[in-house]
């Protein structure tokens, strides 16, 4: 995809991030995600994948993500199956993005967000991962499945953060190029 000033404007893209990509050459959706990634400017990569992405793969995405830090909720509050369900529900619209399995994930990223500040932090924002997959998947929301990724990065403990986010960004390039292969 072909990525211009006007439509990072209607994307409303912040100004800096508008200026850095007036500054460079390049204009490919995908080599600009890569020349962020090495410049270690992973937010607005995240930020650039998912609006670059069709439906399916940014679920798919943010679905990838919520499952990075599943364990560290799960392991906190083993009882709470929100999350896995609220991942379960996103993981249905991708097989079948039916308006009822679409209600199902906003009912799931409802309960799992619900709770989230009633938890320690890094457990919080892998909730709050889980139940913005789901809701991408209800709300036809790029914006969600960054936010996925985002909480992803928040509940990774800051020096696994750059290594998760690379392996974040890396999956959903293997979406945006049609490979499904994910390195665990």
């Amino acid at each position: 995809m072909k990525i211009t000033n006007q439509w990072l404007s209607q994307k409303q893209a912040c100004g800096e991030g508008v200026a850095w990509f007036l500054a460079q050459p390049e204009t490919d959706g995908v080599e600009i995600i890569k020349k962020l990634m090495i410049e270690q400017k992973y937010d607005w990569a995240n930020w650039l994948i998912v609006r670059i992405m069709e439906r399916p793969q940014y679920l798919a995405y943010a679905v990838f993500a919520a499952e990075r830090v599943l364990n560290i909720f799960e392991q906190a509050h083993p009882e709470d199956k929100r999350p896995r369900k609220a991942i379960e529900a996103a993981q249905r619209c991708i097989a079948d993005d039916s308006d009822e399995n679409r209600k199902t994930a906003y009912s799931a990223a409802y309960a799992a967000a619900a709770y989230a500040d009633a938890y320690a932090a890094a457990a919080a924002a892998a909730d709050a991962a889980a139940a913005y997959a789901a809701a991408a998947a209800y709300a036809y929301s790029a914006a969600a499945a960054s936010a996925a990724a985002a909480y992803t990065y928040a509940a990774i403990f800051k020096e696994k953060k750059k290594e998760m986010q690379i392996k974040i960004l890396t999956y959903g390039l293997n979406l945006l190029a049609g490979s499904n292969t994910e390195a665990k």
